[in-house]
């Protein structure tokens, strides 16, 4: 699986994130027949801790990876890593 990790400590910034990625996938309701039924974001207190970092998963398999990619910076999309959770 692929995620982007964040330190414990750095719960502002997994919100924001998560927060940046949901409003984007608001706005791409019925594109394409795209739809999204979340009503809120993800936060950081219902977060996977992998490694003893918060982790939020960013599967390719999802026909919605494409929508997440384009709310994600450069730099963030460099920083997603293979991660095994199991």
């Amino acid at each position: 699986m692929k995620a982007i990790l964040f330190t414990q400590e750095n719960t502002d910034g997994f919100n924001a994130l998560q927060e940046r990625i949901h409003l984007h996938m608001i706005s791409k309701i019925g594109v394409d027949g795209f739809s999204y039924s979340a009503n809120c974001w993800a936060s950081y207190s219902e977060a996977y801790v992998y490694e003893d970092q918060l982790c939020m998963p960013i599967d390719d398999a999802e026909p919605r990876y494409s929508y997440i990619l384009e709310a994600l910076t450069q730099e963030e999309k460099d920083s997603i890593q293979d991660i095994n959770l199991e």
